[in-house]
């Protein structure tokens, strides 16, 4: 692999959980080698995450057969000791213009015609979301991202808890009667904080607004908004925390 040769951070156009729903995921070992087979055949690029950290590389699969799979090294001293230290590697790619997300445990260096790869075992569940949709992961409390708005008169930004969020877009939750946002209305200078990433710079159309009495019977509006402008490398922090708190809810619900 060229270290010159372009390379977009991640696909944009999906996202979704990893362990959550079921319907997206493939567990048949013929099928993950069919999808991975598609990724060397379509010469899809993958992006590789040491252990899910910030720190990634781009790399393809090179080889597969029933049991393993080679995939390609960094031209990066560094980032390939990183990879070879590494437990997992969380890798996003995609097959027919479809978001493929899988984890790949215990990445081990070789040797091939002169070039370095790293040798793993198959992935032993995909995430292949299969339609050109976006799922939405209703976000914990205690953990989740922040939006904040601007304020149409010029004043300070305000601040509101994501609700849910995923490569296309969030939903909030807004006091009633509220002039933050107008419908279908490009709302730019928006900022996203996501817990442990750079806050993220974007411009949100507000595709919904609706009434919502709660629990304790205060009118509220629940705004829809999609990502106008997500810049270059934005859908990896929201598909990366994405995959965080789905691990973190799998492993609760194991015990573990």
């Amino acid at each position: 692999m060229s270290v010159n040769e372009p390379f977009e951070p991640s696909p944009s156009n999906a996202a979704g959980k990893l362990y959550a729903d079921d319907r997206y995921m493939v567990r048949n070992r013929r099928q993950i080698r069919h999808l991975l087979q598609s990724m060397i055949d379509q010469r899809s690029m993958i992006n590789a995450h040491p252990d899910g950290r910030d720190q990634s590389f781009p790399s393809a699969v090179l080889e597969v057969d029933d049991h393993h799979l080679l995939l390609d090294a960094s031209p990066v001293p560094a980032i390939n000791r990183a990879t070879e230290s590494a437990a997992a590697l969380l890798c996003f790619g995609l097959v027919d213009k479809v978001t493929v997300r899988f984890e790949l445990q215990q990445p081990r260096r070789v040797e091939r015609d002169g070039r370095i790869a790293f040798e793993l075992a198959l992935p032993e569940e995909v995430y292949h979301l299969q339609r050109r949709e976006f799922y939405r992961l209703e976000t914990p409390v205690g953990d989740s991202p922040y939006c904040l708005l601007p304020d149409p008169e010029g004043g300070q930004p305000s601040r509101w808890r994501v609700l849910d969020i995923s490569a296309g877009g969030l939903a909030l939750m807004l006091p009633s009667p509220q002039a933050l946002l107008t419908l279908q209305g490009r709302h730019r200078g928006c900022v996203l904080e996501i817990p442990d990433a750079p806050p993220i710079t974007t411009t949100l159309v507000a595709c919904n607004l609706r009434q919502q009495k709660q629990a304790n019977g205060v009118e509220m509006t629940r705004a829809g908004l999609r990502f106008d402008d997500l810049p270059r490398g934005a859908d990896t922090l929201i598909q990366r925390y994405i995959f965080r708190i789905d691990r973190l809810r799998k492993a609760r619900a194991n015990g573990e």
